[in-house]
């Protein structure tokens, strides 16, 4: 093969294997020769397909075919039974080819995605490697975004599930899915709840499908995933912790200074934790008696948007809950209606475990609050912020209030048939005031209130409020 000597000293950087320039001892560049290069590694464009080999193996007419094998260069010839040579089962020489090609089609030999199965296993891509894939994709999303606190989640998933998973290649779950099952085993001994595990095993599953091809989009790796093998365990019941009125009148009048109004406030409105803790006061309209539902607070994070589109919404107040919303806001213009001495926003968990729970779970001076999980009482255990919104619900739901207008207030979707979208009557702002009115709260505000003044008949009044 004869080769030309570059009149330059110039070094030339190789772009791709056609036009690929070999470095001589002296720095000269050597370029290709005129004779054609040698393609090598295996391309499944250079195939046209197989229609297979029939000969006789013992008392079977077999196929002989071509397939690629993990780790090997070069591909194996694999044979498979197509029918008996005689008796029952046996087929015609047309019937035989038939099935011949039946057989190579279903194994997938001739097909780009288990060559490129294929050729993926022999990269040896783990499970850790495409997790971080998955995970920046996630990450930046454009089309349906992914919450903060979703990705914190997946993340906090993730680093746990590559412990167990991360060096062990993708291709090696296609045929054996004993690993996903043994992790799963894993996470319940280790005394994971059911939902848990069960968010694990999403974020496997969500990981493997990731793995695509760059120009066809198709799986490499599609496992059809045997969840009775794998085991995961059912979810059962939810523990949803819920309250009566008299019970929530309980909880208003043992919080003390913001945390009453913060608390009534929540039982009134059925707001998300995080909707009342990033409540600013400039979202606080007409004397206190509505609240404009636009921003959320997480992690002290003020956040422009809600938990689900329908989240943005007016909530009409009762005259009771705007006269102590007036109290407590004074004579300040902005920033957060319930926050910290200093104006910083608060922390939901310092709530719970200051506050809440210690109100709950009772003391020396104050019995436990019975609280009703899954249809039966108990004393002294605690709920979680959702027991106001639970409580809302379940009293505008008891209260016959309109489906509508219900599912408005509570920030839920609306349009689940025609019957909803033709439905307007929560966008009419003063039917939705009067109604705020005349269904009440649900429970009794403290006679002594602390920061907050009797709602009498001249306060209602100056709401523009009827009195009922």
């Amino acid at each position: 093969m004869s080769v030309f000597v570059a009149l330059t000293d110039k070094v030339a950087t190789p772009s791709d294997a056609k036009d690929a320039l070999t470095l001589g001892l002296n720095g000269q560049t050597i370029g290709p020769s005129n004779a054609t290069t040698k393609r090598t590694g295996k391309r499944m464009s250079r195939r046209r397909g197989q229609n297979g080999h029939i000969e006789k193996s013992g008392r079977w007419f077999v196929v002989r075919f071509w397939k690629d094998a993990v780790n090997q260069e070069k591909r194996m010839h694999v044979r498979e039974r197509i029918c008996p040579i005689s008796g029952p089962g046996s087929l015609s020489k047309s019937a035989r080819k038939r099935r011949a090609r039946e057989i190579i089609i279903a194994s997938g030999a001739d097909t780009q995605e288990f060559f490129d199965r294929v050729v993926m296993a022999e990269t040896s891509i783990t499970f850790r490697e495409q997790a971080k894939v998955w995970y920046d994709m996630m990450s930046s999303r454009k089309s349906k975004p992914v919450r903060p606190s979703t990705l914190l989640s997946w993340d906090g998933i993730a680093r746990l599930t590559n412990e167990h998973l991360g060096d062990l290649p993708l291709a090696a779950l296609v045929d054996d899915q004993t690993p996903v099952r043994d992790f799963v085993q894993a996470l319940h001994d280790g005394g994971k709840k059911p939902k848990t595990i069960r968010n694990y095993l999403q974020v496997v599953k969500s990981v493997v499908a990731s793995a695509k091809d760059p120009k066809s989009r198709k799986q490499l790796f599609p496992i059809a995933w045997d969840d009775e093998y794998i085991d995961c365990p059912s979810v059962g019941e939810q523990r949803t912790p819920s309250v009566v009125g008299h019970q929530m009148s309980l909880i208003v009048e043992r919080a003390q200074g913001q945390f009453r109004a913060m608390f009534a406030l929540s039982a009134a409105t059925g707001l998300r934790f995080g909707e009342i803790l990033g409540l600013r006061i400039e979202n606080v309209l007409d004397d206190c008696t509505r609240l404009c539902i636009t921003e959320k607070l997480w992690k002290k994070e003020q956040q422009d948007f809600l938990k689900t589109t329908n989240g943005k919404r007016f909530v009409e107040l009762h005259s009771s809950i705007a006269a102590m919303l007036r109290e407590l806001i004074g004579q300040r213009k902005s920033g957060y209606v319930f926050c910290t001495s200093t104006g910083e926003p608060l922390d939901q968990s310092n709530i719970l475990d200051r506050v809440l729970h210690p109100i709950l779970m009772g003391d020396e001076n104050n019995p436990a609050i019975v609280v009703n999980i899954n249809g039966k009482n108990y004393q002294g255990v605690t709920g979680g912020a959702h027991i106001f919104r639970r409580f809302r619900n379940s009293f505008l739901r008891a209260s016959n209030v309109p489906t509508g207008l219900l599912k408005y207030w509570m920030g839920h979707t609306r349009n689940q048939d025609m019957t909803d979208v033709y439905d307007k009557s929560s966008e009419d702002s003063a039917w939705r005031a009067q109604m705020a009115e005349q269904w009440g709260l649900g429970f009794t505000l403290p006679e002594k209130r602390g920061i907050v003044p009797s709602c009498t008949e001249k306060t209602k009044t100056a709401t523009e409020l009827v009195a009922v």
